[in-house]
């Protein structure tokens, strides 16, 4: 796995594989990742305690928050969060399925994010569960390492 100096080179390095492998450009302003506590994270997305990970929330633009327990500079799966998480801010830069109601923007911009998601960690040999349109964890620890 490619080794980067710093969270910044990788962020680049993430947008390159999303420009080379999808209709997407590159977004009109860097985005920013502000790591969190967890509780924070979930109170912020649900409400409430919730399993998410990261968030790219309509505003602040261009920012995504992650959960402190991620390290998207070492593990490959936290990596592919952080890639699908930096479709999210294109998709938004970009406009894309705006002519649908709000509900259908929503749904299918998480599918193409998932979609994009699972191609990239494809490269790894990983990929993740989905149900009901959202990214799934397995619940129980099985040693299979396939999934993220």
């Amino acid at each position: 796995m490619e080794k980067f100096e710093n969270l910044n080179e990788l962020i680049v390095a993430l947008l390159l594989w999303i420009t080379t492998h999808t209709e997407y450009k590159d977004p009109k302003k860097f985005p920013q990742i502000k790591f969190i506590e967890q509780k924070e994270l979930s109170e912020m997305a649900c409400g409430r305690e919730c399993e998410i990970l990261a968030l790219t929330p309509e505003s602040p633009k261009y920012t995504i928050f992650l959960s402190k327990n991620l390290s998207p500079m070492d593990d490959v799966c936290h990596r592919g969060i952080l890639l699908h998480e930096l479709i999210h801010i294109l998709q938004e830069d970009q406009k894309v399925f705006l002519e649908y109601d709000n509900r259908t923007k929503k749904h299918l911009r998480e599918m193409d994010a998932l979609v994009n998601h699972n191609i990239y960690l494809s490269q790894f040999g990983k990929k993740i569960l989905y149900s009901n349109g959202f990214a799934a964890k397995f619940k129980s620890e099985s040693k299979n390492n396939l999934y993220c």
